[in-house]
C-alpha cells in the first residue's frame, strides 16, 4: 500500500512541477493515471502471489496488463480523427503545390515524399527532363515539407 501512495505523490508532484514549468497542458493525465493504476494492480499481483492466492493473483496480472498494453498501443487502435482539413485552411501556394505532385489537399508527408522521388524521375535535367519543372516540383516538396515540420 505504501507503494501505492509513494508513486501517487510522485505522480501529483510532477504534475505539479510540469504545470509550473511552463504553460499548457504537459502530461496526457488520462494515460497517467492508467499507468498508475496498472502498476498498482501488478504490485497487488505480487502480493497476493506471495500470500499464496493465485486466482486473485492471476486477475490483478491480467488487469495490469490491459491497463498497460492500453496506454501502450493506444496508437495502433486509434480511429482516423476524421477527414482533413478543407482547403480553405491551406495557402495557394500549398494547393498549388499538392496539385503540382498530383496529390489531393491533405496528403500525409509519406505521400508527398513518394509522389516527389515518382516525378523527379521523369522531371530531373539528368534524366531527360526540364529544369523548370524540376525546379517546381522541389519547390512543391519544400512547401508541403516545411508545413508538416
Amino acid at each position: 500500500m505504501i507503494w501505492v501512495l509513494g508513486a501517487l505523490g510522485v505522480f501529483f508532484l510532477l504534475v505539479y512541477v510540469g504545470r509550473n514549468a511552463r504553460p499548457g497542458p504537459w502530461i496526457r493525465q488520462f494515460r497517467a493515471v492508467r499507468s498508475l493504476i496498472s502498476m498498482a494492480l501488478l504490485m497487488l499481483a505480487v502480493t497476493l502471489f506471495l500470500r499464496g492466492q493465485i486466482g486473485l493473483g492471476f486477475g490483478a496480472l491480467l488487469g495490469a496488463f490491459v491497463l498497460g498494453g492500453s496506454v501502450r498501443y493506444q496508437t495502433y487502435f486509434r480511429r482516423e480523427a476524421g477527414p482533413p482539413p478543407a482547403a480553405a485552411s491551406y495557402s495557394s501556394e500549398e494547393i498549388k503545390a499538392y496539385q503540382t505532385l498530383g496529390l489531393s489537399i491533405g496528403a500525409d508527408r509519406k505521400a508527398v515524399k513518394e509522389a516527389w522521388k515518382r516525378l523527379m524521375k521523369t522531371a530531373h535535367p539528368d534524366q531527360g527532363g526540364d529544369v523548370n519543372r524540376a525546379s517546381a516540383v522541389n519547390a512543391a516538396r519544400d512547401v508541403l515539407l516545411k508545413r508538416r515540420r
